[in-house]
């Protein structure tokens, strides 16, 4: 059913809402804990020096002195890329083999990954449930594109109380191609049953942005809670809102 979507004093119309998920949805809060531990655990595995421990840490997007603030780093990657990246930082600190160092890495964040507490730190961005919500509500149709793998992200839906509130997810475990590739954003628009004219997509990133218009979306929305900024994302974007709390879903039924 389409949906009357009220932004930036303006009035659209749509039937499919694309949301990517960290940035997005939620806050990259979480993720600052999760690299932590993974920081933690490789620094125990390598031999690490607590000055080399804390070189680590900012290469992977924290800061040593003050734990709850990202620094940038790497902490936006995709989880593979993240370990591409960190098995080469460590392999040119001389920390052992190449192959070996990637096989290590790739272990390490397996473990992190299925033992953290993500439930403990999920945060939602501002609006991101009111926003959800009121789409449903009003008969629009969700999903989200993600960078993560769908099973992943699905079970922070479930955490969060979410499992109703998106109807599809697209992750690296259901299409391979990556935003901007405008590949799994109409992945999402099949998965909904909608073409992509129809549909809206809201991001963070350049990326996202650049997805949505590829695939024909007939909206892109950029939002300012996760790493883009307001001047690269305005050329990208129909409209750009400091959070989902600027956006109001009414049904036309």
């Amino acid at each position: 059913m389409p949906v009357r979507l009220f932004v930036g004093g303006c009035s659209f119309f749509g039937s499919g809402f694309l949301f990517d998920k960290d940035g997005t949805l939620l806050s990259f809060d979480h993720w600052l804990a999760v690299m932590g531990e993974r920081a933690r655990r490789l620094a125990g595995e390598v031999g690490l020096s607590g000055p080399d421990h804390e070189e680590l840490l900012r290469f992977m997007g924290l800061n040593p002195e003050r734990p709850g603030v990202a620094n940038g780093g790497i902490i936006p990657l995709p989880r593979c890329d993240a370990e591409e990246v960190v098995a080469m930082y460590l392999a040119s600190r001389r920390r052992g083999d190449p192959a070996t160092i990637g096989d290590l890495v790739a272990r390490v964040f397996r473990e992190v990954d299925e033992e953290f507490p993500f439930e403990r730190h999920l945060r939602p961005t501002v609006g991101a449930e009111e926003g959800l919500r009121a789409i449903r509500r009003a008969g629009g149709r969700t999903a989200i594109v993600t960078h993560d793998t769908a099973s992943a992200a699905r079970r922070r839906l479930a955490a969060l109380g979410w499992e109703d509130l998106v109807l599809a997810v697209v992750g690296l475990d259901v299409c391979e191609g990556r935003k901007p590739d405008p590949k799994p954003v109409l992945a999402a628009c099949k998965a909904l049953h909608l073409p992509p004219e129809e549909t809206v997509m809201v991001g963070d990133t350049p990326g996202d942005l650049l997805a949505g218009r590829a695939a024909g979306c007939q909206l892109t929305i950029g939002v300012l809670t996760g790493v883009g900024g307001e001047e690269e994302l305005a050329p990208l974007a129909d409209v750009v809102v400091p959070d989902l709390g600027f956006l109001e879903a009414v049904s036309l039924g």
